[in-house]
């Protein structure tokens, strides 16, 4: 499952940490920056946008979508342990 997070520059670094923490807990399987995808100012060209929302709007039908509900509880549980 993919998921789309907006990080605010001032907490990257915090971000980053439980990234790597979810990764050696096996939660993570991967990540990618957009950054990895193009560089900050460049247009991005219309195919790659549509395969990005039609990526994204099958997974939603398939129902790998969690609520925002769902996301802060998720996280809770995360912070327990």
């Amino acid at each position: 499952m993919t998921y789309h997070i907006n990080v605010k520059r001032d907490s990257l670094k915090e971000f980053i940490q439980i990234i790597k923490t979810l990764r050696s807990l096996g939660v993570i399987e991967s990540i990618d920056s957009t950054s990895d995808l193009i560089k900050e100012g460049e247009p991005l060209d219309e195919e790659t946008l549509l395969n990005i929302l039609d990526h994204s709007e099958k997974e939603i039908n398939d129902g790998k979508s969690f609520t925002m509900d769902d996301v802060k509880n998720q996280i809770k549980n995360w912070k327990k342990r």
